[in-house]
């Protein structure tokens, strides 16, 4: 396919010295030979890519879906099968309908096995045809002619395991309590300095095991929203990001941190490691705790993984300090996303960061501009102060040369008419001495 791929759409050029033809690998021929199929078939092709994704993605879901549903008929399995008798050390079980609902188990489980073969022929050759649906990009973005090659290769029987982990999932998917098989296994333990042997069914570990399949559930899922379309797919081929799981998880926790933290991680979180805590806990009973209850089991989990240690409930087997152990883990995992979810919460827009730099920085000036009238009100009012008593100095000074001016005028006054009267005595006085002396003469 790739040859006539190379010989249909490549750049090839005529030699007249030597007459004979030869292929050019350069970046730019290389890159524009996806451009040369016609508009029509184009669009054929791109139908159907949209057909092949949407077909591959509602395998992957079935699969996960009945690989999860598996768990039902265990839960019930398990749940009847407890008889109120067990003890740590009798592993007494009722086999009565057993045989039954382990079968439904397993046909589950190999259904959503089954449906990963359909699932990864659509997917890669949704994946084959891909490049055939490249529209024209701009030239820092256009993909190299080995990425081309490496999507529309022939893929091996192996990959088709190991592509996408799917080795993993049919692990996974394989791990259940099988029809017929009890089988016990007994772990020695010393508890309070005596020696205990706990008696555990091996398909009781398989049945907690299951619990981790509704993750893969909830990854398809992620595969549905607006990250995982055609436009998200050109998105991801300019800036050569690849399509994972965990590119959609990041998405949608960057978009949504609460609800991702709250709804994905946190409460299924709590809810598996409680599981474990039941299963492993809830036949020992010379310990009085009440592991029999699920809410306990809830409580212990969470008092744990926020307390970092046991609350009033304490496990006691060694499997459910394991399980309390990876509870730890998981907590130090999400209260370091609740602390930065936090800070997401807290973290300011542009426009909020642009508001509040105008705000502090006005409040800045104003505090300034206060604190300079203040100085200056402080400083004006001691002025004024010392003005006013200087006034007041000034004030009676003047008063004081007002009053010695005033009786300075007075004296002056009187020494005027003192010298007046004294002129008239004078002129009384001569005039009396010449009619003496007139009198005399006559006389």
């Amino acid at each position: 396919m790739t040859e006539s791929f190379i010989k249909n759409n490549g750049s090839i050029l005529f030699n007249s010295s030597s007459g004979k033809e030869y292929f050019t690998d350069d970046y730019e021929s290389q890159n524009l030979s996806f451009f040369s199929i016609e508009k029509q078939e184009r669009q054929f092709k791109v139908k159907y890519h949209l057909k092949l994704l949407n077909q591959w993605k509602m395998f992957r879901f079935l699969s996960a879906l009945f690989g999860t549903l598996a768990i039902i008929p265990a839960t019930i399995s398990y749940e009847s099968s407890y008889s109120a008798d067990r003890t740590y050390n009798n592993c007494t079980i009722i086999t009565e309908n057993q045989y039954f609902l382990c079968l439904m188990t397993l046909i589950f489980s190999y259904t959503g096995i089954l449906l990963q073969i359909p699932f990864k022929i659509l997917y890669y050759k949704w994946l084959a045809i891909y490049p055939l649906t490249f529209t024209e990009l701009a030239p820092t973005f256009k993909p190299a002619f080995f990425e081309i090659t490496e999507l529309m290769r022939k893929r091996k029987p192996i990959e088709y395991i190991k592509g996408h982990h799917t080795y993993l999932v049919i692990i996974l998917f394989l791990i259940f309590p099988y029809p017929g098989f009890n089988t016990q296994i007994h772990i020695p333990q010393q508890i309070n300095y005596i020696d205990y042997s706990l008696c555990y069914y091996l398909e009781e570990i398989f049945y907690f095991i299951m619990f981790l399949r509704p993750i893969y559930l909830a990854f398809t899922i992620f595969s549905y929203g607006h990250f995982h379309n055609t436009f998200a797919f050109r998105a991801r081929e300019r800036y050569r990001v690849k399509d994972t799981i965990m590119f959609h998880v990041k998405c949608y926790a960057w978009l949504h941190p609460k609800k991702v933290l709250f709804f994905v991680f946190f409460i299924p979180g709590i809810l598996f490691f409680s599981i474990g805590l039941r299963i492993f806990e809830r036949m020992i009973k010379f310990r009085k705790t009440n592991f029999e209850s699920f809410e306990n089991s809830i409580w212990c989990i969470y008092v744990t993984i926020f307390t970092i240690g046991y609350g009033d409930i304490i496990p006691t087997s060694v499997p459910s300090r394991i399980v309390i152990f990876f509870s730890l883990i998981w907590a130090r995992i999400i209260l370091s996303m609740t602390l930065i979810t936090v800070r997401t919460i807290m973290k300011l827009s542009p426009k909020e960061i642009k508001a509040y730099n105008a705000i502090v920085s006005a409040r800045e000036r104003g505090c300034f501009i206060t604190d300079f009238a203040y100085e200056r009100i402080n400083r004006d009012g001691k002025i004024r102060k010392w003005e006013t008593f200087l006034r007041k100095i000034m004030k009676f000074f003047r008063v004081s040369r007002k009053r010695k001016l005033l009786e300075s005028v007075d004296l002056h006054t009187e020494n005027l008419y003192l010298e007046g009267q004294i002129e008239k005595v004078g002129h009384v006085a001569e005039a009396i001495q010449l009619k003496l002396e007139r009198l005399l003469k006559d006389i």
